[in-house]
């Protein structure tokens, strides 16, 4: 098969050992020409579909953490290919685009103006352009996906590959941890664990386990009566997952994957919600009353002694201080982190304020820890808009699809998953800035705009038989 395809395309394979040869000779960039190659050859072997599939599965476990030029290299590849398919499907021809819902266009395009307008009215127009031109890069993107979902199947493969990616960033996790000796001896002395695997902020991974374990959950109930070599299959990944979701310590992410799962079970499992709920009661009365050594390792984990003493309070103040100074056009796209020290509340070499140096340090964005906060801090007036009217959008969609009459029990089990998790990650968003909407950061936002973009398809498949009825 390789060599009838190689035979085949041969322009292209001579193309691709050209590059991959300039590339070896480029040190320290000899492994692009070989991932180049791998590439080249696969793209002649596997349908399109499993290199879209493929793509996704790298750009949400291959962070930048691990290597700048690799992911820069990775989204780079990523877009052409993309773009390629896309051009070679529909072509130049806009009247056959897939049609996305009137008020996704108006939304896109309202993001799109507000940072426009915050950009030229910063103090700093590249950085602000520079922020914008991403967020349109990752719309691109999301569109093109969007134009792959044609059949029901097609869904199901973008939950899988979600799912894959979550477990894989979970196996990494374990794996991290398991050699790590600092993070065991932190865990046996402090009961104190942050492991991100390949993210140096837990955040990442967290945010990515609030879409991928929900799903997961889904699946397992569609599968419970029918398949019991998937049911268990779907138990193990799903442990897995909930075990380096722990292991991160992402309060913010529990919290979005117990709110998503409850939801779940509430819609399709009744009773096994309410036997959830008083298992849970049960349990945290059992370990508060006769167990106070457990409820005490708990209570380290949880660090509810710092509740009162969280950085995020800090940056909720400093965030609304700088609200206050810029109302209308806020700081400008990505510029938050240029104003941080201007409104320090806390004084300079205390422990709060090493704190707050990690993050203005380490955060690649959002450094207001409030998905709300930040939009109107960077984009002012018009980002507190668009704070809200996202979720307002995701829920009427969602409610709109999930009411629908379907025909298949899978397809209405994955948008009751994709609502519910949704609704997590949106709890989630008053404790963290990033996962729905992050100025075009990739690893943080595409696995909720992939889920997104099923609603929309669903949405867009009821609008349509509603017009011809």
């Amino acid at each position: 098969m390789i060599y009838n395809s190689i035979t085949n395309n041969k322009k292209i394979f001579i193309v691709s050992i050209f590059l991959s040869v300039l590339a070896i000779k480029l040190n320290p960039f000899l492994w692009i020409g070989v991932i180049l190659l791998i590439f080249l050859i696969a793209f002649q072997i596997y349908p399109t579909k499993n290199i879209i599939l493929f793509f996704i599965l790298d750009l949400l476990v291959v962070s930048s953490d691990i290597s700048e030029t690799l992911r820069i290299v990775l989204n780079t590849s990523a877009l052409i290919f993309f773009i390629y398919i896309f051009i070679k499907n529909y072509g130049l021809q806009i009247n056959l685009y897939p049609k996305l819902p009137t008020v996704i266009k108006g939304y896109i395009s309202f993001t799109i103006l507000i940072m426009v307008l915050s950009s030229l009215f910063s103090d700093n127009i590249q950085t602000g352009l520079n922020e914008t031109l991403r967020q349109i890069i990752f719309f691109v993107l999301w569109y093109i996906l969007f134009s792959n979902l044609k059949e029901e199947s097609d869904a199901y493969n973008y939950s899988y590959i979600l799912i894959a990616a979550g477990s894989i960033v979970a196996i990494i996790i374990l794996y991290s941890f398991i050699n790590s000796d600092i993070s065991i001896y932190l865990l046996q002395t402090q009961g104190i664990i942050h492991e991100g695997g390949n993210f140096k902020n837990v955040t990442a991974a967290g945010g990515i386990f609030a879409v991928t374990i929900p799903l997961s959950l889904v699946l397992l109930l569609l599968n419970y009566n029918d398949n019991k070599n998937l049911t268990y299959f779907f138990y193990a990944i799903l442990f897995i997952q909930i075990l380096g979701l722990f292991l991160t310590n992402s309060r913010s992410g529990l919290l979005a994957v117990f709110i998503s799962s409850s939801i779940i079970l509430f819609i399709l499992k009744k009773e096994t919600f309410k036997k959830f709920v008083l298992s849970v009661t049960i349990s945290l009365i059992f370990f508060y009353f006769i167990l106070p050594s457990v409820s005490g390792l708990f209570a380290i984990y949880f660090r509810i002694d710092r509740v009162f003493e969280n950085i995020r309070y800090y940056l909720w103040s400093m965030s609304g201080r700088i609200i206050a100074d810029n109302p209308i056009w806020g700081t400008g796209p990505g510029q938050f982190k240029n104003y941080m020290y201007n409104y320090i509340p806390v004084m300079l070499g205390s422990w709060e304020e090493s704190e707050i140096t990690w993050i203005y340090k380490n955060a690649g964005l959002g450094e207001s820890h409030n998905f709300f906060l930040f939009r109107t801090a960077e984009l002012g007036f018009g980002g507190l808009i668009s704070a809200i009217l996202f979720p307002a959008i995701f829920i009427y969609l969602g409610y709109k699809v999930m009411n629908q009459n379907f025909h298949s029990r899978k397809s209405y089990y994955l948008v009751v998953g994709i609502f519910s998790l949704g609704i997590g990650m949106l709890i989630r968003s008053f404790f963290e800035s990033t996962g729905l909407l992050s100025h075009g950061w990739i690893t943080r936002d595409l696995p909720f705009w992939i889920c997104f973009a099923v609603i929309i398809h669903f949405y867009v498949i009821r609008t349509e038989i509603i017009h011809k009825t």
